[in-house]
């Protein structure tokens, strides 16, 4: 294996071969030896030994000529002909040292990963953000932070780089959800079908209701009038309209069936009825179309 730090030389003369035997016997190897004509040898050896060959040849009937450094030693000369080489790289070498210590990018991974935007606030907090500098201390405090998320089991803050992760694992068992103690109507509409086997209703059927009123009151009267708290048992059907525009080039049955479609989609709930009208415009038609729906609701039944 050629040495890092050599000088390349060429070595004219008659029978050639035989210098490189006067070189061994001066205990001087060379090295990638290549025979460029009769009476030439291109070879290597090592810097420290190209004065000593000089000093054997000189006199004799060889000439030797060097042609240059190769390996790391050429590296090294031509770096202190260009001293602005050895000072940029010397700045790379400084400033990726000291960006390798701050944070450039966060990532938050994990299956909790959608409280990205609460962690974020919480690194913020501890001083964990894009360009500050990681402190282990700090890393202990905002994992602490992160287990007080809901459903959240698991964090960890470790940085690999300039990139500072955030793993978040929540419980694979969602917490089971508060019971509700009264029916509430989840949109508009009126009241088609109305089961109450605990409670007391509000409403009675064919009656409309709004989004967010009370359909069935957790609660029940006493024979002596007083109102005494229970979680209501109950369950109703509404019937709710929605109304919707869709426009189209053509005014063809395909289009019709396209529009009532995306408009039950769009409702919800079970269909029940349509109706459509048309609006042309300067680029076809617009349908109109009002659906009605029915949306089942129940609460504390399975």
């Amino acid at each position: 294996m050629r040495p890092l730090f050599c000088d390349r030389l060429e070595l004219c003369g008659i029978a050639p071969m035989r210098a490189l035997d006067k070189m061994a016997k001066q205990g001087i190897r060379a090295y990638d030896v290549h025979k460029c004509g009769i009476t030439r040898l291109n070879f290597c050896v090592k810097s420290k030994e190209t004065k000593k060959i000089f000093a054997i040849f000189d006199g004799s009937c060889y000439t030797v000529t060097k042609i240059g450094a190769v390996g790391a030693k050429r590296w090294v000369e031509t770096a202190l002909r260009r001293p602005g080489i050895l000072i940029g790289a010397a700045l790379f070498l400084l400033v990726a040292c000291v960006g390798n210590q701050r944070i450039l990018r966060i990532e938050v991974t994990g299956s909790a990963a959608r409280y990205r935007e609460q962690a974020l606030v919480i690194l913020e907090e501890t001083g964990l953000e894009i360009g500050a500098t990681f402190d282990a201390e700090a890393a202990d405090a905002a994992r602490a932070a992160l287990l007080n998320l809901p459903c959240v089991v698991f964090a960890s803050v470790d940085k690999s780089g300039c990139v500072l992760t955030v793993a978040l694992e929540e419980s694979a068992q969602a917490p089971a959800p508060a019971r509700a103690d009264s029916l509430i109507a989840p949109r508009g509409g009126s009241i088609e079908e109305l089961t109450v086997l605990r409670g007391t209703a509000q409403v009675r059927e064919g009656e409309r209701v709004e989004g967010g009123q009370t359909i069935v009151g957790g609660y029940f009267l006493t024979e002596s009038g007083e109102r005494r708290e229970t979680p209501a048992i109950a369950r109703c059907s509404l019937l709710c309209e929605f109304t919707a525009e869709y426009a189209s080039e053509t005014e063809d049955e395909t289009a019709y069936r396209r529009a009532v479609a995306a408009a039950y989609l769009r409702a919800g709930g079970e269909p029940v009825s349509a109706a459509v009208q048309t609006r042309p415009e300067q680029t076809g038609v617009v349908y109109v179309v009002t659906v009605c729906v029915r949306v089942r609701i129940s609460v504390n039944m399975a």
